[in-house]
């Protein structure tokens, strides 16, 4: 079968990126023909609140990527559709994750009408307010015959929100594990203070919590005043809020910031480094940092938020608390710690995490 992907694809960076290469190369893997769609441009600058939209990367080495939507410029739609008609794929997976990308991806599907089209929705609802929102997922979404959905938060997004003749395509899937990260020639014991380091690690934007972690840590330090830890990542914003309340609380020897964008070979030294990976999310529907912190046997703590607590065994692979709350993630921290909990999850998360396959998740795709 021909297969393309449109959507962000190296050296565009980010976690869509990244799934979409990894389940590309799955099904690569499999005996189809693969090639991915993706950018000219993904947003235009005075939008965009990051550094850099594009980094260095491995990630796509082995597929054919072809750039040629910008999704903002519909004088690159044409040239986009043809060049995919040209290719004649047997189906198009389209990775859906802001209403942004609807009216490109819409006039797309439009007139893909001889394909099999299917929507890869890492978002219904989504963390920002788009005026339209909605509307634009809904004119999209009916020029699909397949929605596959990673969280089931999310698939009852799509039933709640979208009309039942759309909500009817949507298909349960999973985030699986990523195993694709270069590996540091460190083992554990060279870090010997990963037993007392916490890890927070990904883009950093309002909803993800980082505040709430912060003040949670001034309770920690309190009752584990061994304890540290480590945030890795770019800060959509300002990253002086985080450092000022950092200050505020007298955090300083305690949080350790590494406020930039953390390219693929340094993600495993930060992963084992630490002995627990908090999300302290207000909100989320599914996060790849979870299959990130499992491909390292880390377990997790997260929030109550969306469907996060769906790919935690609670007690086992990691503690689920309430969103929002500093005191009830200060006792999740304190809890795993004090009874000796990481280490007994960790072997927890490397029995548990093979049920999260990339293989798995590709069938699921291809199933009519």
């Amino acid at each position: 079968m021909r297969i393309g992907f449109i959507g962000p694809a190296p050296p565009f960076r980010g976690g869509i990126s990244r799934f979409a290469v990894r389940l590309a190369l799955e099904l690569q893997s499999e005996g189809h023909q693969v090639r991915m769609f993706s950018f000219i441009r993904q947003y235009p600058a005075l939008i965009f609140p990051g550094k850099s939209q594009t980094a260095q990367s491995s990630d796509g080495e082995g597929l054919e990527i072809e750039n040629v939507l910008t999704p903002y410029d519909p004088r690159t739609w044409n040239r986009a559709l043809s060049a995919i008609r040209d290719w004649q794929p047997d189906m198009v997976i389209v990775s859906y994750f802001l209403p942004f990308f609807a009216p490109a991806y819409t006039y797309l599907c439009k007139r893909l009408s001889n394909t099999k089209r299917v929507v890869l929705a890492h978002n219904i609802e989504f963390h920002e307010r788009w005026m339209g929102a909605n509307l634009m997922t809904k004119k999209l979404l009916r020029h699909c015959e397949k929605i596959m959905v990673l969280s089931q938060a999310c698939h009852s997004d799509l039933k709640r929100i979208m009309p039942k003749e759309i909500a009817n395509q949507g298909v349960l899937g999973f985030h699986p594990v990523y195993d694709s990260y270069p590996e540091t020639q460190i083992g554990r014991q060279g870090y010997p203070d990963r037993d007392k380091t916490l890890l927070f690690f990904g883009l950093i934007k309002p909803y993800k919590g980082l505040d709430v972690l912060i003040k949670a840590m001034q309770q920690v330090h309190k009752r584990l005043p061994d304890l540290r830890l480590t945030v890795a990542g770019e800060v959509y914003g300002k990253a002086e809020v985080y450092a000022k309340l950092i200050r505020s609380l007298g955090l300083e020897d305690v949080v350790q910031t590494h406020f930039r964008y953390i390219p693929e070979d340094e993600v495993a030294s930060f992963f084992r480094s630490a002995s627990l990976c908090v999300l302290p999310y207000k909100s989320a529907t599914q996060s790849g940092i979870i299959a990130m912190s499992y491909n390292f046997d880390l377990p997790v703590i997260v929030t109550d938020a969306g469907g996060l607590n769906e790919y935690v065994e609670e007690g086992e692979t990691g503690l689920v608390v309430l969103a929002n709350d500093p005191e009830a993630l200060a006792a999740g921290i304190i809890r795993c710690y004090e009874e000796n909990l990481c280490e007994r999850m960790s072997k927890a998360v490397c029995g548990h995490k093979h049920r999260y396959s990339w293989k798995s998740l590709a069938t699921l795709v291809l199933e009519p």
